[in-house]
């Protein structure tokens, strides 16, 4: 049976969304809006204030996000791992462009890699190798 977006595990999220749980991940400890805010505008994003608690708001009612009221303010933190996410979003990558394949995938990524780049990447497959044999 083929699967439909609603039975995707993880919701997918906007662009502005995957920025504030990027910018809750790097804070690493829960966060006011303002906190959060501050750390978008620091990596260039230009968003309103209220942009960002809306936005929050929405990941926490996703359950991406979990608020705690802590004196006047409320902090925001992660309820999601990125690699959680990014795994979800490499499935759909895969489905989607790839026929469901992760080698024609590596070999698309490959194809775009400078010689020092192919010689890292070269390591880490030895390192998987050797790991599989040991």
């Amino acid at each position: 049976m083929a699967r439909t977006m609603n039975d995707d595990p993880e919701p997918r999220l906007g662009e502005r969304e995957l920025d504030i749980m990027q910018a809750l991940w790097q804070l690493e400890h829960p966060a006011t809006v303002t906190e959060v805010h501050g750390a978008l505008v620091d990596g260039g994003h230009d968003l309103a204030y209220t942009t960002v608690q809306t936005m929050l708001n929405r990941l926490e009612a996703k359950g991406k996000v979990r608020r705690e009221r802590r004196g006047r303010a409320h902090r925001y933190r992660a309820a999601t791992a990125q690699k959680t996410l990014a795994d979800a979003a490499i499935t759909r990558l895969l489905s989607r462009f790839f026929s469901g394949s992760p080698e024609a995938l590596a070999t698309h990524l490959v194809g775009n890699l400078r010689d020092d780049e192919l010689k890292r990447v070269q390591e880490l497959i030895d390192g998987a190798r050797a790991e599989l044999e040991s």
